[in-house]
């Protein structure tokens, strides 16, 4: 389509319905004001959805618990034995062996021991609803209501970008704010004014859709309708030329520094990574994975088949992704999360398969997360009254501290996108690093002596610029058990002494300063 068909094409329809270019939609906007996000925070959101209703219970599984095993059997059905599965460090937690065997760097066990993986068990809502669409809705739309005449007509990520940006979409930012990796773009991304994002697939053929569509014509001078829808189609034409450049451009300057499976999220996560690499200054990426409604013949004997197949490709495909973050030195500022709509059954239904559940598991990652288990096991003696698994953390905690630690939005706003007030859960860390003093410092310049030790140990470490230190202990699970305000310390080499007289056991030690820290895993002993 020529520039100026497209022009004339799309200034006659915007008013009646939307038109979409390169996944742009054509909707009337309000006048331009100023863009709403700092620029200095550069923080990338990566979401995987796990289409179908991922299995909570044979994920991250409670092996110490014997009624696991009254509820699933290891041998006739697909419960997994606790010899097959791995013990999280000493706590009373497994992992599936599939999210670590034959997983890149031994997968999300490689990652958890080294500070960088959460694990939120318990994750739901009240009240959960077992219809797929509908508990799909509720997820990505940040709204808890499952009242058929209630319609969730955008996402809880629409509307946080469509509050920052006032003036969107008649001002459009020079790089698009959401990529959808597929076909169609995601109601998490919708908003009232539109699609605060793009779908892409292929950065050529997007290119190629896109190029060319800048206008000749100036706009219009002037208040009236048609000069505002003209102006706002102009603007819209001239931006998905930008982005078909920039995403472009983005792809070929970008790299992968390495190998990834060749399956569907590995691809996905690859793409993502590369265009990263390149510049492209996206603030969400959300891609997907399909086939966790696991009704039959979800595992066999042996701990493998369909479920665990697609927990290893989650491990290994997120394990490789953050590897090539940390190697091109952008991993301080991207984080990860999944999201399935619901989880499963607590008991098998003789298809060797588990029925729509509730309660679930989650994984946040990146550097910037503060690593660890949180929530406890689910009380399998103490089911609702659908003789589903009670839920221990709304999931709307999480988004709350996406909008405000993440992406820097204040309560006001958080309370607002998601229509009430939700306690953020803790588990992130400002993706702002410029400013950190442990920022160039390598892996190893921190120390713990002895480790094991009995609760008394030295810390010592390098602190790039003079800062407020404070020594924080968490148990796996993440809540506190000792704290010390070391005070203000000058830049240089220090040594910080710790004792404690808490319970033995693995343990994540955590030095800070401000919103800054890093963390590594410890063990008291006897």
């Amino acid at each position: 389509m020529k520039r100026r068909e497209f022009l004339r094409y799309s200034a006659a329809t915007a008013a009646i319905a939307p038109v979409v270019i390169g996944g742009l939609p054509l909707m009337a906007g309000d006048p331009a004001i100023p863009l709403g996000i700092e620029e200095e925070n550069d923080g990338v959101l990566i979401i995987i959805q796990l289409f179908g209703g991922n299995d909570g219970l044979n994920t991250i599984i409670p092996c110490d618990d014997d009624k696991y095993y009254s509820l699933r059997d290891p041998v006739s059905g697909i419960g997994v034995a606790k010899t097959a599965a791995k013990r999280i460090l000493t706590s009373n937690t497994y992992m599936h062996p599939a999210l670590m065997n034959n997983a890149y760097k031994d997968g999300f066990m490689g990652m958890f021991e080294e500070g960088r993986l959460a694990i939120i068990q318990g994750i739901g809502y009240e009240n959960p609803n077992l219809s797929h669409f509908r508990s799909t809705d509720i997820w990505l739309s940040g709204i808890n209501s499952s009242d058929p005449n209630t319609r969730l007509t955008d996402g809880w990520l629409g509307r946080f970008f469509a509050d920052s940006l006032p003036n969107f979409p008649t001002e459009i930012p020079d790089h698009p704010l959401c990529i959808q990796i597929g076909g169609a773009v995601s109601l998490l991304l919708q908003s009232e004014k539109g699609d605060m994002g793009i779908a892409l697939t292929d950065p050529q053929k997007f290119f190629e859709l896109g190029a060319g569509l800048s206008p000749d014509e100036e706009q219009i001078a002037g208040n009236s309708s048609y000069a505002d829808e003209f102006n706002f189609v102009r603007t819209l034409a001239l931006q998905s030329d930008r982005y078909s450049q920039v995403v472009k451009q983005s792809f070929d300057t970008g790299k992968n520094s390495v190998d990834y499976r060749n399956n569907a999220l590995s691809l996905q996560l690859k793409l993502i990574a590369r265009l990263i690499s390149g510049g492209l200054k996206s603030k969400v990426f959300v891609c997907n994975m399909g086939g966790f409604d696991t009704h039959v013949q979800q595992q066999d004997v042996g701990n493998g088949g369909l479920h665990p197949n697609l927990l290893n490709t989650i491990a290994d495909s997120v394990s490789r992704f953050s590897e090539d973050c940390l190697a091109q030195g952008f991993h301080n500022r991207v984080i990860g999360m999944t999201v399935s709509e619901f989880g499963r059954r607590p008991y098998e239904n003789g298809s060797r398969g588990t029925d729509h559940g509730a309660s679930s598991v989650q994984f946040v990652w990146g550097h910037r997360v503060k690593g660890g288990v949180y929530g406890k096991n689910p009380d399998l003696q103490s089911l609702d009254e659908n003789s589903d698994l009670v839920y221990q953390y709304d999931y709307r905690k999480v988004y709350s501290e996406i909008i405000q630690t993440w992406f820097g939005g204040t309560k006001e706003t958080a309370e607002d996108v998601l229509q009430g007030r939700f306690v953020p859960l803790g588990i992130l860390d400002t993706p702002i690093s410029s400013i950190s003093p442990f920022d160039e410092i390598s892996e190893n310049s921190t120390m713990v002596y002895p480790n094991p030790n009995s609760g008394n140990f030295t810390i010592k470490t390098e602190i790039k610029f003079a800062s407020a230190i404070e020594i924080t202990i968490y148990e796996m699970r993440g809540k506190a058990v000792y704290h010390n305000n070391i005070g203000y310390v000058q830049a240089g080499y220090h040594s910080f002494s710790v004792n404690t007289s808490i319970t033995p056991g693995m343990y994540l030690c955590e030095i800070s300063a401000g919103v800054h820290r890093k963390t590594f895993p410890i063990t008291i002993s006897q």
